[in-house]
């Protein structure tokens, strides 16, 4: 009985020792200048103590505890509840391309003693000079043609988003190419030919979601860009690439680039011919804080 008695008064001791903890816990409400309530109750209800309650409504958090509590998670949200910085994003497209084309031959008439033989050029040469070798009481007569034409080509681009830090981004400008469409359909009334158009996007673009950490950025971006192709209606040169990439604000960061080269040679008679070509170019960003 003596035992009974001593673990009710223990019960008892401690309810009343825990009532008055309870008692303390009140509501506030708290209203939020810059964020919304989803973007900082994760990061502050694990500082919520034992039987508080963190809730948003209506850009407000509610919050239930002590107030020693209470001051603790309007010190941390202070931090967290700021303005958003506003960041613009550029990114540059440059692009080099090159051609070379060779060409050298030789036509004409050479007469030997038990005949002649005569050279035929295959086609007539562009932009480049000729030499003619004869005399005047011969019948021989030569001609010389060479010719080197060089072309380059070089074209820039820059494409411009604004966007809060932590926010996402996307940009695209270009056009749409329609592409004439035939479906054939083969069944048990016979063959049906159908006649349609589909439309073909081709520009460029980019994806990007910032994060700012000072004056430090970290990027995820994936640019795009894409123009029609060589091979007829319907196919397009494509490129893409997606990375993450950090940096200083207010500075360029190379993002990538890509290239390729081809060359050629032919001898048809006596002529030969030579082309090189070269393709690359190099994607370049910058992110800079909008006052």
């Amino acid at each position: 009985m003596a035992r009974l008695l001593t673990l009710i008064v223990a019960l008892l001791a401690s309810a009343l020792v825990a009532f008055p903890a309870v008692a303390q816990q009140e509501v506030e409400i708290i209203p939020l200048q810059h964020r919304f309530p989803d973007e900082v109750i994760p990061q502050l209800r694990p500082f919520v103590e034992s039987g508080g309650v963190l809730q948003g409504a209506n850009n407000q958090l509610i919050l239930r505890a002590s107030r020693r509590n209470r001051d603790e998670i309007k010190r941390l949200l202070a931090s967290l509840d700021r303005p958003l910085r506003r960041l613009v994003i550029q990114v540059s497209r440059e692009r080099q391309e090159s051609s070379v084309r060779q060409d050298a031959g030789a036509s004409g008439t050479v007469v030997l003693g038990d005949g002649t033989v005569k050279l035929t050029e295959p086609r007539r040469l562009s932009g480049g000079a000729s030499v003619s070798l004869g005399s005047a009481g011969s019948a021989s007569r030569l001609t010389g043609s060479a010719a080197d034409v060089r072309a380059s080509r070089s074209e820039r681009s820059v494409q411009t988003v604004q966007v809060v830090e932590g926010g996402q981004a996307f940009i695209q400008v270009g056009q749409s190419i329609p592409i004439p469409l035939t479906q054939v359909v083969v069944g048990p009334a016979g063959t049906v030919v159908s006649q349609s158009m589909v439309w073909q996007d081709l520009g460029q673009g980019f994806y990007a979601e910032p994060r700012v950490a000072g004056d430090r950025v970290t990027l995820e971006i994936s640019p795009q860009a894409s123009r029609p192709g060589a091979y007829g209606p319907g196919s397009a040169q494509v490129e893409r690439l997606s990375t993450t990439v950090s940096g200083r604000l207010g500075e360029w960061i190379q993002v990538g680039g890509s290239g390729q080269e081809s060359s050629g040679r032919e001898r048809v008679n006596a002529s030969v011919s030579a082309r090189d070509s070269r393709d690359g170019g190099a994607i370049w960003l910058k992110v800079d804080e909008l006052p």
